[in-house]
């Protein structure tokens, strides 16, 4: 080889490292960057609409059954209120088919866990609803939700756990200390109040009580 040519093959080296070096650089700052986003995604709090917490009552006595919490994640809209209101005439199946055809979730309950059966069992159970709204009525507030799963509350936490699809409703009414008592019922004891224009339970006063001292969990 010349010694020009041994000029030029070492400059072209001298090139090649040095793109090389941007490469990997501008590569590092990319991951950097991206990590970065990751933990700051990772370190955002998620708002919520409402997070409550409650305590749920045995339906067998009134005994603590465990700690309950609600997410609601979203509202729902009149449109959504309508086509549950619309299916009232038609039977429990078509109240449990609108829901189940909501693919947006509106938030999730989790249920007791079960203590002294094993590790699995003693992680809260998660039970999702499709449907919530929240009312300010003359004597306080009140938030409903609906699920097109059995919310058994109250039930023991074994038989909680279980995966029955029937339309559940909960009705929280909440008094001027800002605690309330929540209920709960399937279809063939829901109703359309026209004053507050949403779903509640029929009968709500004869119903038995569900949850107690539900609160907002900032509170």
């Amino acid at each position: 080889m010349s010694f020009n040519n041994f000029q030029q093959q070492k400059g072209n080296d001298v090139m090649n490292n040095i793109r090389l070096g941007l490469t990997l650089l501008a590569g590092a700052v990319s991951s950097l960057s991206m990590t970065s986003d990751v933990r700051a995604a990772h370190t955002q709090k998620t708002e919520f609409p409402a997070h409550l917490a409650a305590r749920a009552i045995s339906v067998s006595g009134p005994e603590d059954v465990g700690p309950v919490e609600i997410y609601v994640e979203r509202w729902s809209t009149d449109e959504e209120l309508d086509k549950l209101r619309g299916t009232l005439k038609k039977g429990p199946a078509e109240m449990l088919t609108v829901l189940e055809q909501q693919r947006l979730r509106a938030g999730v309950v989790l249920m007791p866990g079960v203590q002294g059966h094993g590790e699995r069992v003693r992680s809260r159970t998660p039970k999702n609803f499709q449907f919530a709204r929240e009312i300010i009525t003359p004597n306080g507030r009140q938030v409903i939700l609906a699920s097109d799963e059995r919310l058994g509350l109250g039930e023991t936490q074994l038989d909680a756990r279980k995966e029955i699809y029937e339309f559940s409703l909960m009705d929280i009414r909440f008094g001027p200390d800002g605690k309330g008592v929540a209920k709960v019922a399937t279809a063939r004891d829901v109703v359309y109040n026209p004053k507050t224009k949403t779903l509640e339970l029929k009968d709500y006063d004869k119903r038995p009580v569900r949850l107690v001292n539900v609160k907002s969990a900032k509170n």
